[in-house]
């Protein structure tokens, strides 16, 4: 199975429940399974810290 899928639920000891977009059909699989997508530019903040010694 490949997605993309919409996480519904998710429930005691792991289990997710999730929803095919096209098929409208939804199932309960390991959580352990899942990857997670970042579709698109992540913007991150970094912040510069330079140390001395005293």
């Amino acid at each position: 199975w490949s997605g993309p899928f919409i996480i519904k639920e998710v429930k005691p000891y792991g289990a997710i429940e999730i929803e095919d977009v096209d098929l409208q059909c939804s199932w309960i699989v390991n959580g352990q399974r899942l990857k997670p997508y970042f579709g698109g530019e992540i913007d991150r903040l970094t912040t510069k810290v330079s140390l001395t010694d005293p």
